[in-house]
């Protein structure tokens, strides 16, 4: 299907790279206006300009975990393309890679700031400054092994409907996806596992869920939890 996000506007934070990029190009392939954010300014007006046309996409300059940021983005997504429609709720870190005992505070700080705080600025400037539409929170398998009470989509899902609002508000769980920040050593390792799809994910494999759910074939689906990891969680029980 083609045009499914006629006259839809959308912010995706973290789009200028990996899963946010591929989200932003779906989008725009359905029909969206699009702001993608992040904080590394050349790479993401270069993004913007391989994407498509200033009417069609523009790059603002963005850190997630300030507030101020959010209120300026949401501000001039307003301006420039008279509200938005979706929030995507992409930018994130995987942290240091290393146990807690060896994580200093500062590493521990970023990533609370970035993933968690950031998510909640997101969600709760969305929440006051949209009507209607969808709020798609990207996360991650780990969200589903070890989530966070009175956290997630479920809880933003229920803010929404007490504010009586038409907002949907779901999270995709990716497994794998083949990043950046994935090494060789990864690869080979879920390669040579028990997973039921034993490759990395792509980022469009996630873009597609993301595209359903910001669209108005999910209108009934909200305070979802949608998981796309080849399988990981299955093979677990």
């Amino acid at each position: 299907m083609v045009n499914r996000l006629t006259n839809k506007v959308a912010i995706i934070t973290g789009g200028i790279s990996g899963i946010g990029k591929a989200v932003a190009q779906d989008f725009l392939s359905e029909g969206a206006k699009v702001v993608i954010t992040g904080r590394r300014e050349s790479l993401g007006n270069t993004v913007a300009k391989e994407l498509g046309g200033p009417d069609e996409i523009q790059y603002m300059k963005q850190d997630v975990s300030r507030e101020a940021d959010w209120q300026r983005v949401v501000d001039q997504t307003i301006k420039q393309f008279g509200g938005f429609d979706i929030l995507v709720n992409n930018a994130g870190v995987g942290g240091a890679g290393k146990m807690i005992a060896q994580t200093s505070l500062e590493e521990w700080q970023q990533v609370m700031d970035i993933d968690l705080t950031g998510n909640f600025l997101g969600v709760r400037e969305a929440l006051n400054k949209m009507d209607k539409g969808s709020i798609v929170n990207i996360s991650s398998i780990l969200g589903i092994i070890t989530p966070m009470p009175g956290a997630g989509s479920y809880s933003a899902a229920k803010e929404a409907v007490k504010m009586g609002k038409s907002i949907r508000v779901n999270s995709v769980h990716p497994g794998l996806v083949s990043t950046d920040i994935v090494d060789s050593q990864t690869k080979a390792y879920l390669e040579n596992s028990d997973v039921p799809i034993p490759k990395i994910g792509s980022p469009v494999n996630i873009a597609k869920a993301v595209t359903y759910l910001a669209s108005d074939e999910s209108e009934y689906t909200t305070g979802s939890e949608i998981v796309i990891d080849g399988g990981s969680l299955a093979g677990r029980g």
